[in-house]
């Protein structure tokens, strides 16, 4: 029995606490005479801390069943992107086989790619509209914000993730329910950013009383104002807005209270029952089902062989610094910091995962190093500002002018000075424009700027302020930030 099974990794402690969670689920149903037409929603991204978040809700659904003889439907949602793999479908599957969810009537497993929503299944494959997508996204955020680590790979996934929310709450029937594991403290300070945001795009402001559907249609106007901001208004897509027009309006239930977190204390039942594997690429830094934290350290490596005139290898180490510490205050066990150490402990290990971000920059993205590395001079923004410096410092003999004319303009250009552009950039000639009428977005440091991004920017938590050598100007010491995962 799969109760059983999992109760055998519980401490006495946990089972008494999951019964109390159990009791308090059962308040909250609003069918409380038949518990079975009672819909749940958790999210599940496939890492360490959500695959144990589906075996514990499991748990409780089956102690509801024992206790009323039948039990609430529990809905689970997967959100794809590009930067996940096969190991991620591989854990996934692993979890659902051990908890025997697919054999469970009234469990439901989807995963949302893009605007399409399915029945999980191992092998499914990733329509190449999504992917292409996550690519776009990627560039025109990265060009937009000189390739801010959060700001290139987390904005747009951050609202992709949430607009799955939004369309698994609506799919067939929608859902009583959203199950949430962040701490009340995690949650206010997650429905101020929303706020904070909202005005900023002068969007309807939320209204927490409200419920999901309300949270969602707020999310939705960001979204809207954030994407016209990147791509223009008149280019904002299906793909970027967020599904807010709900069949039920499900109320939260968190878990935060009951659940023990740290992995240290769940790992035998990560391990040996759910038959979790640290991917060595899935496991990145603080993410456990995404592997953009490595090119989040490669482009760091990046950005100080180009910019700044420094090595490789002391980006990488800046980077790894920052990481490690998200890592530790986010309490993961020491093995696994320690592993993470090893990967970038001398130079030769650096050189390593350096060629593995670039394939998986490839892989993933489709995106050359020649590509993340225009991104990160982002030389056509602000109408080419740091064009002529890309061009010096990467040695490219095009003709600043003709770009200017071929970007400022409405004429057609030289054909080939429009294949190689797109070729440098990954982008477009429709996208190229669309840069270089947008601002870059300013430095954290400076907190007069009146543009939304910049403000988006300064508010993300997960960002630090270092001093760096810049070997282009040697007398003196630069101040940047740093962000990431």
């Amino acid at each position: 029995m799969i109760r059983k099974a999992i109760e055998s990794y519980f401490s006495d402690a946990t089972i008494d606490s999951a019964n109390k969670c159990a009791q308090r689920l059962i308040q909250c149903l609003p069918d409380q005479k038949k518990i079975k037409n009672n819909r749940v929603l958790l999210a599940y991204g496939g890492g360490k801390d959500s695959s144990y978040m589906v075996a514990w809700v499991k748990y409780i659904h089956n102690i509801v069943l024992e206790e009323k003889g039948e039990t609430f439907r529990l809905r689970i949602v997967t959100n794809r992107h590009a930067g996940m793999n096969d190991k991620v479908m591989e854990n996934i599957d692993n979890a659902y086989r051990a908890l025997g969810l697919y054999d469970d009537e009234s469990v439901e497993c989807l995963i949302v790619d893009g605007l399409l929503v399915r029945y999980f299944e191992r092998y499914l494959l990733m329509p190449e509209s999504v992917r292409i997508q996550n690519r776009t996204d990627v560039l025109m955020s990265g060009h937009r914000f000189q390739a801010d680590a959060r700001s290139t790979f987390c904005n747009a996934c951050n609202l992709s993730m949430m607009n799955s929310f939004g369309m698994a709450s609506q799919w067939e029937g929608g859902v009583d329910v959203v199950i949430t594991g962040d701490s009340s403290k995690e949650q206010t300070a997650y429905f101020a950013w929303v706020r904070h945001l909202s005005r900023l795009f002068n969007r309807q402001v939320i209204d927490e009383g409200r419920g999901f559907s309300s949270f969602l249609k707020t999310l939705d106007g960001v979204a809207k104002g954030y994407f016209e901001n990147i791509y223009g208004p008149g280019n904002v897509t299906s793909e970027h807005r967020i599904a807010h027009a709900l069949v039920r309006d499900p109320i939260f239930f968190n878990i935060y209270q009951d659940a023990a977190y740290e992995s240290g204390e769940h790992w035998s039942l990560l391990t040996e029952f759910l038959k979790f594997d640290f991917d060595e690429l899935m496991f990145s830094f603080s993410e456990s089902d995404c592997g953009n934290p490595t090119l989040m350290a490669h482009i760091r490596g990046l950005r100080a062989e180009t910019l700044l005139g420094r090595t490789y290898t002391e980006g990488v180490r800046e980077y790894v610094n920052f990481a490690i510490g998200l890592m530790q205050q986010k309490e993961f066990p020491r093995h696994l910091v320690f592993e993470m150490s090893a990967r970038y402990q001398n130079d030769s290990a650096i050189d390593r995962q350096r060629a593995r971000a670039e394939k998986f920059a490839l892989d993933a993205y489709d995106l050359s190093s020649e590509q993340l590395i225009c991104m990160i001079y982002s030389p056509f923004t602000e109408c080419g500002k740091n064009l002529e410096r890309y061009l010096a410092d990467q040695k490219i003999l095009l003709s600043a002018p003709a770009i200017h004319a071929l970007l400022g303009g409405n004429i057609n250009g030289c054909s080939m000075l429009k294949t190689k552009l797109e070729t440098l950039s990954g982008l477009n000639l429709e996208q190229l424009r669309q840069c270089y009428g947008n601002c870059l977005v300013v430095s954290l440091l400076e907190p007069k700027s009146k543009d939304p991004l910049s403000r988006v920017l300064r508010y993300d938590p997960h960002k630090a302020i270092i001093q760096v050598k810049n070997d282009n100007a040697p007398d003196r010491r630069i101040t940047e930030i740093i962000s990431g995962r």
